[in-house]
């Protein structure tokens, strides 16, 4: 059986070393062969130094650098591309979810006869506006997707080799995990896990705003549906209105008069008509990426 561990960098230069040791005095509790395979999301500190660094002494760690940064998932799918083993375990490289999680994962996958074992956070770290903010990202992303989420859930994660083939298979080049991690299907567990918090996280609310709408326009066309069924309500409400106003004139001589009432429905209509265009123009702009058909991500170098 080998097993192969998967992480990104960005900014990682400080967690390396630390990763790496607890990492492979894990893995090694279940196997000796196995790899480590780290991706260098263009990362603009020493991050892939520390790598080499520790790969001189140790040949079952791997480094992918890529060209430039495209983004964590992307880059995740990357790794996940070139990992070999019969089971393989995605982590972040920050330490926030702790490696040992793997004996965990291990045992539950074992016991349960599954292919996939992740984990969720047991309770919502960050202040209060992030706990509000998350919980808005899920509720919107469930509400649009034809297949929920869990809420909560963490990049950790136990794979079977069949599992992670399916997933290889969503060539999708605007890619949101989340999603395609429950779209693959088979059968998955969620384990409750204390998650760490860092005040320097590489994720700002515009990075978090822009993730939302790329899940939900990545994973689901509902939003195009609701446009539609948007114009239709504001139509027969209009119409219904107009025979009403007309109605009015006619039997009870009774006129509208005044500016504020006009302008008022030409902005709120101009609003919708802004909106529902600039929701046609993001799902155009993903068929516009997809149909180029340019590579996930571009590799420089393999250290191997």
């Amino acid at each position: 059986m080998k097993l192969s561990v998967v992480t990104t960098l960005y900014k990682s230069e400080r967690f390396v070393k630390e990763f790496y040791q607890r990492i492979t005095q894990v893995v090694q509790e279940i196997t000796t062969d196995y790899e480590l395979i780290f991706v260098n999301d263009g990362s603009p500190d020493n991050s892939n130094l520390e790598v080499l660094d520790v790969r001189e002494a140790d040949d079952k760690v791997k480094l992918i650098e890529l060209s430039r940064n495209f983004g964590h998932h992307k880059a995740v799918m990357t790794g996940l591309t070139y990992a070999s083993g019969d089971f393989i375990f995605l982590l972040d490289i920050d330490l926030e979810e702790p490696p040992e999680l793997l004996l965990d994962f291990y045992s539950i996958l074992m016991d349960k006869n599954v292919a996939v074992v992740y984990g969720v956070q047991e309770k919502r770290k960050g202040k209060y506006f992030e706990k509000i903010t998350g919980k808005f990202f899920y509720k919107m992303f469930n509400l649009m997707s034809e297949i929920p989420i869990e809420e909560n859930i963490l990049m950790a994660r136990l794979m079977t080799r069949a599992y992670v083939d399916s997933l290889k298979k969503y060539n999708e080049k605007e890619l949101f995990l989340g999603g395609v991690f429950a779209m693959v299907g088979y059968n998955q567990i969620s384990v409750p896990v204390a998650k760490g918090s860092r005040p320097d996280t590489t994720y700002t609310f515009r990075k978090k705003m822009s993730l939302l709408v790329n899940a939900i326009t990545a994973t689901s066309n509902r939003l195009l549906i609701y446009v539609f069924y948007l114009g239709l309500i504001v139509s027969v409400t209009s119409f219904v209105s107009l025979v009403y106003f007309v109605i009015r004139a006619v039997f009870y001589k009774d006129y509208l008069e005044g500016w504020p009432s006009l302008i008022v429905s030409i902005w709120f209509l101009s609003g919708l008509i802004i909106i529902s265009i600039g929701i046609l123009g993001i799902y155009l702009s993903k068929i516009f990426n997809e149909v180029k058909q340019r590579p996930l991500t571009v590799i420089s170098k393999i250290h191997d």
